[in-house]
């Protein structure tokens, strides 16, 4: 392998969070980056994603394959969040990788995801997340115009999820890494207090409705419905709220944000693969005949399937090597940092829900809320 090249290997389990978004396949247009190696207890998936993926070699556990490889990237691939996922970051970190690419969610509570930060920083890992937001050309091309004034001060954003048989804590633990990083991508700034509400079949939910109740391992949790208000310090307002849309079956095209400027409302709906409109009015209204909205797009961007899927893995594991580099994080890195704030947002709409009242941005405690108090 030649001096510059860089070895990467992924951790996937089959059975448990599969390979998130086909993050095996994430540096297969890089060519900088070679796939050596892949994991999976599960034998059949272990060589189906090894197939796919090219790599030469694959193993049944992650620790043996760190301990033999010594990568310099790692892919954390599963969308399960028990401690084991974050056990697998910290064993990365341990191996002496220089990089990390994992799928979102990051962890599910917050001293989940100060617990990885913490390690990466102190040993110098450069880390990035699968939000698959801010690296759209179209997200950019948004902030940018946004900055220069277009269209007036940006006022508040409506972040929504998809609203499918998810709805609740579950699907927000899902996909506010989305349109979280697209909030905090858009502000520029992380918000500085929340207000929270959770309800479960009507009623305010509580630690008693959590107990037992896990998802994909992150539990105890709680909640059908979830809407939360966040104060940004230059004056937005931001809100997120998990309700069900319909019967579900058209919850991808609603997953997003809209952006409400002086002047204008720009949707990003869809997200992760993106479909932009902007309306040239400050707010939603009957209107004088002729307005309309415009479709904003990238020409070198599909916004389905797995094609928008690859392009942005690829974009973000771009980004990641050439931190690994040595280069410093940019507005568009989806850094391990702007991770760990969007675990901190939803957790503390929880918090002020079942304290009764607003909570402040950074957290105070970094458990988690649902848990039953010593």
């Amino acid at each position: 392998m030649p001096d510059n090249e860089l070895k990467a290997v992924a951790i996937t389990e089959t059975g448990r969070g599969n390979t998130g978004h086909r993050m095996h396949l994430a540096f297969s247009a890089i060519p900088r980056v070679e796939m050596v190696a892949i994991s999976d207890p599960d034998e059949a998936g272990r060589a189906a994603s090894q197939a796919e993926c090219g790599a030469p070699r694959a193993y049944a556990d992650h620790r043996e394959m760190l301990d033999k490889e010594r990568p310099d990237i790692v892919v954390v691939a599963r969308a399960h969040y028990d401690d084991d996922r974050v056990q697998e970051a910290l064993d990365a970190i341990n191996a002496g990788a220089r990089g990390m690419f994992i799928e979102k969610t990051i962890a599910a509570w917050p001293h989940q995801a100060r617990l990885i930060q913490r390690k990466a920083a102190e040993n110098g890992v450069a880390t990035v997340l699968a939000h698959r937001s801010r690296e759209h050309p179209v997200m950019q091309e948004v902030r940018r115009r946004g900055q220069a004034g277009e269209w007036g001060p940006l006022t508040r954003i409506r972040a929504m999820d998809k609203g499918d048989h998810r709805v609740g804590g579950y699907e927000a633990m899902i996909h506010t890494p989305h349109i979280f990083d697209a909030m905090l991508y858009l502000t520029g700034e992380a918000p500085t207090s929340c207000w929270g509400s959770v309800m479960l079949q009507g009623r305010p939910a509580t630690r008693e409705d959590a107990r037992g109740v896990t998802f994909d391992g992150a539990g105890p949790m709680a909640g059908d419905r979830v809407s939360a208000h966040y104060q940004f310090p230059s004056g937005v307002i931001g809100t997120f709220e998990s309700m069900p849309v319909g019967d579900g079956s058209y919850g991808n095209h609603r997953l997003g944000v809209d952006f409400y400027f002086q002047n204008a409302v720009i949707t990003a709906r869809n997200q992760p693969f993106g479909e932009f409109h902007l309306f040239p009015r400050g707010d939603l209204f009957p209107t004088e005949p002729g307005v309309e909205w415009q479709h904003l797009q990238a020409d070198d961007w599909t916004p389905f399937g797995h094609a928008s899927s690859d392009r942005s893995n690829q974009v973000l594991c771009e980004d990641l090597v050439r931190m690994v580099d040595g280069g410093a994080p940019n507005e568009e890195s989806s850094t391990i940092d702007v991770a760990a704030i969007g675990v901190e947002m939803l957790c503390g709409a929880y918090w002020s829900h079942l304290k009764g009242r607003r909570v402040e941005l950074p957290l105070s405690d970094l458990s988690n809320p649902w848990a039953e108090e010593d």
